[in-house]
């Protein structure tokens, strides 16, 4: 029996054996590199950790998501793509990824990528995530590139667009190249170091969102620019009409025979240098250029405003009457259809030799008055030099200090209750006047001199107690809050009990 069940086990260990074998041999292993290079069916592809594809690959399906590869030869998205989503995660291709299918999303996440290469097709859009880098891009067709990156990405570096189909951009890039045809671009968002078109792309549009700034733009062609973006720096290069509209640092006419139209915003300045054929400006109504220097035959026209023009050229014409105009003498120059003539500048005047500064008189510091009892009248001695100064003095208020002079002292005579402000002006022939100020303190006999509050006898009430200012205030009638107070005629103060809130100096009535 034993022997029976020992020869069970063994044949079951066999048969498993040869089951395992029967499952490689009908291929049930881990996909290699090599199974990665054509998919065509939508799916997830590569491995948990890092594979390498040697040559090219293929993607012909849509919905697909390939990660943690690196391609050494190109990586080509074919039509099949057509109207799904591509994703790659984690991949480097150090040759091109050339796109042939349009009308699909391309998701970028964490990759490395020579160059992305947009060929005719249909529009693709290509969202960066993440630490994608993107060192060059050839658009040949229409797309979106959009960023969405972490701090300190780099995303896409350079665009190189190369279709008269719409090319819209949202990210921050280094250079943006307009190569051939009529192109359109829409920059909707973000930054860029410089934007060049080349004499080929002729006839190109640009429309940048206020929420665009562009360090350097470079125009070699006839070509527009819509929109309220921000440019540092246009350089225009090439002859023929250019539109130009926005918040634009400063605009230089290199080129002859350019017609520039400025349809709305603001230049802080524009030059047009000496060149051998005019040039033409036309501000809209809603255009404002504040300094214009024209070293050139130049016509500006339309309804726009000027803040500085500096004219050197005879040959000048503005339609506009600038805030100031600067042109040398023997020039003549068109402004607001008159004929305008600069100035000679008038001769200098001789140099005013200076008088030398006048001695000072100087009062010595004076001490104030603390206190002074209505009717009652204090004294301050004035020590002024040099010796012979006359002396003058005045009272910020009459109604609570007069004051008057007796030889070298300030009587001050306190008229109502208050403070004032006493000033002692001193002057003497050859001098600067010099002056001093002194505060007096008026009190009257119904002021408070002083206000105690200490416990009640009765719940919710204080004990208060007033002292006036008068000599005798046994006349006076005092209340705290509606509350007639008792008078002590041996301290001389008033007292009585109010309620706790009532118990403030600023509820004191004082009358007779």
């Amino acid at each position: 029996m034993r022997k029976a069940v020992y020869m069970a086990l063994i044949l079951s260990v066999a048969l498993n054996l040869l089951l395992v074998a029967a499952i490689a041999n009908q291929g049930f292993k881990f996909p290699k590199a090599e199974a990665l290079k054509d998919i065509k069916n939508p799916g997830t592809y590569g491995p948990p950790e890092s594979e390498t594809i040697e040559g090219d690959a293929t993607i012909s399906a849509k919905d697909v998501t390939l990660q943690n590869t690196l391609i050494t030869g190109n990586l080509y998205l074919t039509p099949g793509v057509e109207g799904g989503t591509v994703e790659l995660r984690q991949v480097e291709v150090r040759g091109e990824l050339v796109i042939t299918g349009g009308d699909f999303s391309l998701n970028l996440a964490d990759c490395t990528l020579a160059k992305i290469s947009v060929q005719e097709a249909g529009a693709v859009r290509i969202l960066a995530t993440g630490s994608t880098r993107v060192a060059d891009v050839l658009a040949a067709a229409a797309g979106t590139l959009e960023e969405s990156l972490g701090e300190g990405a780099p995303g896409f570096i350079n665009v190189q667009i190369s279709t008269s189909q719409e090319v819209v951009l949202a990210g921050d890039f280094e250079k943006i190249l307009l190569r051939d045809g009529e192109g359109r671009v829409q920059f909707k968002k973000g930054t860029a170091v410089s934007i060049e078109l080349l004499e080929s792309a002729q006839e190109s549009r640009l429309s940048f969102t206020e929420e665009v700034q562009v360090e350097n733009l470079e125009i070699c062609a006839m070509a527009s620019l819509t929109g309220r973006g921000r440019v540092g720096a246009v350089d225009l290069n090439a002859p023929g009409l250019v539109v130009l509209e926005g918040e634009i640092g400063e605009v230089y006419c290199r080129a002859e025979g350019i017609f520039l139209e400025l349809q709305g915003g603001s230049i802080q300045s524009l030059l047009v240098p000496e060149l051998e054929h005019a040039t033409s400006i036309a501000l809209a109504e809603e255009t404002r250029v504040e300094e214009m220097e024209l070293k050139g035959r130049t016509g500006v026209t339309g309804k726009g405003t000027i803040g500085t023009v500096a004219i050197s050229h005879d040959g000048v014409t503005l339609d506009q009457k600038p805030d100031k105009v600067i042109i040398p003498p023997n020039l003549v120059a068109m402004v607001a259809g008159e004929e305008y003539q600069g100035k000679p500048e008038p001769e200098p005047e001789p140099p005013v030799k200076p008088e030398p500064p006048k001695p000072v008189v100087t009062i010595k510091k004076i001490a104030k008055v603390d206190l002074l009892m209505v009717g009652k009248t204090a004294s301050r001695v004035v020590a002024a030099e040099p010796g012979g100064t006359a002396l003058t003095v005045t009272s910020s208020n009459t109604k609570v200090a007069a004051v008057s002079l007796s030889g070298n002292s300030v009587i001050v005579t306190g008229k109502g209750s208050g403070k004032a402000t006493i000033t002692i002006k001193g002057t003497k022939s050859g001098h600067t006047s010099g002056t001093a100020t002194f505060e007096v303190t008026v009190k009257g006999p119904m002021d408070v001199k002083s206000f105690k509050v200490v416990e009640g006898l009765s719940l919710g009430k204080k004990l208060v107690q007033v002292v006036l200012y008068a000599d005798n205030p046994a006349p006076y009638k005092v209340t705290v809050a509606g509350v007639k107070l008792a008078y002590e005629p041996d301290g001389g103060y008033f007292y009585g009990e109010v309620l706790e809130a009532d118990a403030k100096q600023g509820n004191v009535k004082v009358s007779q």
